[in-house]
């Protein structure tokens, strides 16, 4: 495999630990956040973490459907394929957010905050946002993990008001120049832009991130999208492998890749089948 170009670069796999707070407003006017939408090259920052009970957990005051297009779901952990097109589709009746997973899968998990949602379904167990390491069960290897975070932008932020309010905003437009299949590159990680991408009116583009060469941390490999609508209300997915079995820790990466293309399938659909009023 050829190597991909590298270019100077900030580390977008995650958002230092600060929950995101909500990007609001009315026109974002500047022509930076015009280049935005218009070459779809941003990337999804990395949302570590799921969520927490078989089954399809949601809070009291959470109002959502679900409507399943199968007859009932398994007790056990499912393989990660599935036909295309086929599955339930969960609807967020509070942010008008709707999308389609995998039936066999668990999920979702629902945790809204001030000015947006976070969604988390899997082919194994997802646990609630927050739950720490030592409230998880070992899980089944080689599982898939699907985060859609939905922020709106309610506080009409301008863009330079964003990159001060939304520092992680400033990691994305950094890699404005990418092309597809180029690279970006920090001590700890590697990311690469695989094309643009539209959903309605949301625009930007999927990438993927993982450790750089040099990083000497825990694995991490993930598939990204970020997307932006013209009044700066964001849209992210992320497709993320989970307690992947690595028999030689000198081809991790081989190994993670190999869950994320049992799983790409599952996850395009889901994103193919995502609306927003």
């Amino acid at each position: 495999m050829a190597r991909p170009i590298v270019k100077d670069s900030v580390d977008i796999r995650n958002n230092g630990g600060h929950r995101p707070r909500p990007l609001n407003g009315n026109g974002l006017v500047q022509a930076r956040w015009a280049a935005v939408l218009a070459l779809g090259a941003l990337p999804i920052l990395g949302l570590a973490g799921c969520a927490a009970t078989r089954g399809t957990p949601q809070p009291a005051a959470t109002q959502a459907i679900a409507t399943d297009t199968r007859e009932q779901q398994p007790t056990s952990a499912p393989s990660p394929s599935l036909e295309p097109h086929a599955g339930t589709t969960y609807t967020n009746e509070t942010f008008g957010l709707s999308f389609r997973y995998p039936s066999s899968w668990y999920g979702p998990d629902v945790y809204e905050f001030t000015g947006g949602v976070r969604l988390a379904v899997g082919s194994d167990v997802v646990y609630p946002y927050g739950t720490g390491p030592e409230d998880r069960q070992p899980g089944a290897p080689d599982a898939y993990v699907i985060v859609i975070q939905y922020i709106l932008n309610t506080a009409g932020w301008t863009l330079e008001q964003a990159r001060v309010e939304q520092p992680w905003i400033n990691d994305a437009l950094a890699v404005l120049d990418l092309q597809d299949g180029e690279s970006s590159t920090t001590a700890r990680s590697l990311t690469t832009r695989v094309r643009p991408l539209t959903i309605g009116r949301f625009s930007g583009g999927e990438f993927l991130s993982t450790l750089s060469e040099t990083a000497q941390t825990e694995p991490f490999f993930s598939r990204n999208v970020f997307l932006m609508d013209e009044n700066g209300n964001i849209l992210q997915i992320t497709g993320t492998p989970d307690n992947v079995a690595v028999t030689d820790p000198r081809n991790w990466r081989e190994a993670f890749e190999t869950v994320d293309a049992a799983n790409r399938e599952n996850l395009y659909d889901l994103i193919e089948s995502i609306h927003v009023e």
